[in-house]
């Protein structure tokens, strides 16, 4: 079996695919999977060891494995390669800048000030400053100390189904499941009720309960806290939680709150970075203006960056301000700097955020229809190129398909040709920005087809 060649990948003919050319995974994945886990640690991602597939490369929104099989990718490399796979800008950039060094600390560097005078100028007003990190948990927990360094004070609050990184910091804020079984957490942290309406933690109807959920906020405050909160720590739109996007008055409310005890507005945007959600960044749906931002996964493209943004006043407290205070050893890399600066230009240049809102409307468009066909999807909901479907087994109990069921459907696609970004009841859809229509459509027929297969094997509807 030959590879397709690169241009090859770049050039297919929508109407060819997905193209499998032997079953999935097939013999080429299953002996280097098999080699790999002779040595790898469990607890690799339910996408991996479920599908079994491994890649050999990738272009645009394509991803072609080892054996010659060639997929849709609906994860974005699991919401990460906003500007698809192997995007030329960004591997030109890369492979300029890596060419001069490939890592020197946090030294200026042309790269690094290019990419920050960029950044700064698509930022969301009052955030003009900036360090660069690694991973979304390391960036939070830089976040996280900016925020006691400016504020002298230790707590926080998190939302419900948060989800923020999986260091002690990251896994004190977090809301949902991925916390069990890792404790003790960190003290002085807590949870405030989020908007997801479609299960609401109040148990009110979202169309006349006036976002109660974010008044609850003040509860937390005075019986659960010591006064001593920091900032109040939230996802604009909830991603590993399940695409949750909540009304407009929530972040209102939140903010409104934070303004009158005088606690930083800290929005977490590592998943929602750069055009995700059909905005540059996910808050910017809402009237509301982050005390401290941070930014992750698809701002690189796919290669690790990192960034915190706050303002000059913020990030001038101490000890954040002094030598050390703020830095990490890979957090001035002038490689992630240069693919920084390349993702967010091709992101301008190429207007890959309106395709994002244009494409992901569309796209949640047609799982609303077929949501009117499958019993099974109880909920479609997100956001430009965010989106989630919750199966259920029954509309009026809400009860969730089990895992078993989720796994079934996630193989389903797979096996047929299309990559997302989880294999759980909550299933999330998450092209990359360059996603067009048409084959978009591809994938969605398949998509299609494959729940009213793992319905008719659980007998939903």
């Amino acid at each position: 079996m030959t590879a397709v060649q690169p241009t090859q990948l770049q050039n297919m003919d929508v109407s060819e695919l997905p193209r499998l050319v032997t079953e999935v995974p097939g013999p080429r994945s299953r002996a280097l999977v098999d080699r790999e886990r002779e040595h790898s640690s469990p607890g690799l991602s339910a996408l991996s060891t479920l599908s079994g597939v491994a890649v050999n490369q990738g272009f645009g929104a394509l991803v072609e494995d080892v054996d010659g099989n060639i997929f849709i990718d609906f994860s974005s490399g699991t919401v990460v390669t906003v500007t698809g796979h192997a995007h030329p800008s960004v591997v030109r950039a890369i492979k300029a800048e890596i060419d001069k060094f490939i890592h020197i600390y946090d030294y200026t560097s042309a790269s690094r000030a290019d990419f920050l005078e960029y950044l700064v100028s698509v930022l969301p007003a009052g955030l003009d400053k900036v360090q660069m990190y690694t991973s979304g948990a390391e960036t939070v927990e830089a976040g996280l100390r900016l925020a006691r360094s400016h504020t002298g004070r230790s707590e926080f609050i998190s939302l419900y189904r948060a989800f923020h990184g999986k260091t002690l910091g990251a896994l004190s804020l977090m809301g949902g499941g991925y916390k069990k079984g890792f404790g003790p957490l960190a003290p002085g942290f807590y949870q405030t009720p989020n908007a997801y309406c479609y299960r609401c933690p109040l148990m009110l109807e979202p169309t006349s309960c006036g976002a109660k959920c974010a008044d609850f906020i003040e509860n937390v405050f005075e019986q659960e806290t010591t006064g001593n909160v920091a900032a109040v720590v939230a996802e604009a739109i909830q991603g590993a939680g399940g695409a949750i996007v909540p009304p407009p008055e929530y972040f209102t409310k939140i903010q409104e709150f934070c303004r009158r005890n005088d606690i930083l507005l800290f929005i977490d945007e590592v998943l929602t970075s750069a055009g995700r959600t059909g905005k540059m960044w996910a808050s910017e749906h809402y009237d509301i203006e982050p005390d401290i931002m941070t930014m992750g996964k698809g701002i690189g493209s796919g290669f690790p960056l990192g960034v915190v943004a706050s303002s000059e006043r913020v990030m001038s407290s101490l000890p954040w301000a002094q030598h050390n205070g703020g830095t990490s050893t890979y957090g001035g890399s002038p490689v992630s700097a240069a693919a920084g600066l390349a993702t967010l230009i091709t992101i301008v240049n190429e207007n890959l955020i309106e395709n994002a809102a244009v494409v992901g409307a569309h796209i949640k468009g047609r799982l609303e229809e077929m949501q009117t066909r499958h019993l099974s999807m109880g909920d479609v909901r997100g956001r430009g190129m965010l989106m989630a479907v919750e199966f259920v087994t029954d509309r009026q109990t809400k009860e969730r398909i089990s895992q078993e069921a989720a796994e079934y459907l996630y193989r389903e696609l797979v096996t047929n040709g299309i990559l997302v970004a989880s294999a759980a009841p909550i299933m999330r859809i998450t092209p990359p920005l360059v996603m067009s229509q048409e084959l978009a459509d591809r994938a969605l027929d398949i998509f299609d087809a494959a729940v009213g297969r793992m319905e008719n094997q659980y007998r939903i509807g």
